[in-house]
């Protein structure tokens, strides 16, 4: 099960974004956190929590690695350097970012595949510092280090 939800996880993680241009890492523009802390590279912790307010953080044991995460200046999603969209998800390979919510375009079409329709629109960063960030996803809690 709890390979299942990494999975899940994963494939959120690697399918959604928007546009360059929207994207504008040097001014808050009404953010409640700056988005340039945002830009850089993160690291997965294994740490996570379902979003439900009673729930507790849980190491999650997996054999298989979580990706790194990449939030770039000018727009850009990567997950492990590459871009992060992916069939069927709900991340893309641009984002915006404002008011703590991560949105996502620039999504890959999945022409031989049928996609279940789940409502996400987003991530939401509930915590982010020099080295430390937290975001919730369509389906977790998740955190992350950045890479130095």
């Amino acid at each position: 099960m709890k390979l299942l939800t990494l999975c899940a996880g994963l494939l959120l993680m690697v399918s959604a974004c928007q546009s360059v241009d929207e994207v504008n890492p040097s001014k808050e523009s009404g953010a409640k956190v700056s988005a340039d802390k945002l830009v850089g590279k993160w690291n997965p912790t294994y740490i996570q929590k379902g979003k439900s307010v009673d729930a507790k953080w849980e190491t999650i044991n997996t054999l298989v690695a979580l990706p790194t995460i990449e939030f770039t200046a000018d727009g850009k999603f990567l997950s492990d350097g590459k871009p992060g969209a992916d069939c069927c998800g709900w991340v893309g390979n641009k984002y915006t970012f404002k008011d703590s919510k991560i949105i996502f375009s620039d999504f890959n079409p999945c022409p031989d595949v049928m996609c279940i329709a789940i409502a996400c629109d987003g991530w939401t960063v509930q915590k982010i510092e020099s080295d430390t960030l937290v975001l919730e996803t369509c389906f977790n809690v998740s955190k992350f280090v950045k890479t130095k």
